[in-house]
């Protein structure tokens, strides 16, 4: 028998133990500012968040008024609308030929002519 030339030897896998927990990073990186700066920066950043919340509430109010003064102008439109097709109805009423015919028969006192009256060239 002949010996193997490619046989290895065995060598055991080694496990490295940590000697100390090792703090867990979070991903995100802790941004630092010196005390006068980080104090500044809340600053602004607090009265940004009032102006933009102020302005939020300048607008809303805006378009509440605004809402209101569309729904009486709707109100006012349906109203003059209703008056409108009241006094066509009545326009044409008044302007109908029985009506022309009873006022013309009462206030004026005229009348329609005969057959025998009209008499044409």
């Amino acid at each position: 028998m002949s010996s193997s030339t490619r046989i290895r030897t065995y060598r055991p896998r080694q496990v490295v133990l940590p000697k100390a927990k090792a703090r867990k990073r979070s991903k995100m990186i802790a941004f630092r500012l010196p005390g006068e700066q980080g104090k500044m920066l809340a600053a602004m950043a607090g009265v940004a968040l009032v102006l933009g919340l102020t302005l939020t509430q300048v607008f809303h109010g805006q378009m509440v008024d605004i809402q209101a003064k569309a729904g009486q102008l709707q109100a006012r439109n349906t109203a003059i609308a209703s008056e409108n097709v009241r006094l066509l109805a009545a326009r044409a009423q008044v302007a109908s030929k029985t009506q022309v015919a009873a006022l013309a028969k009462t206030k004026l006192k005229l009348f329609e002519p005969d057959q025998g009256q009209v008499r044409r060239m």
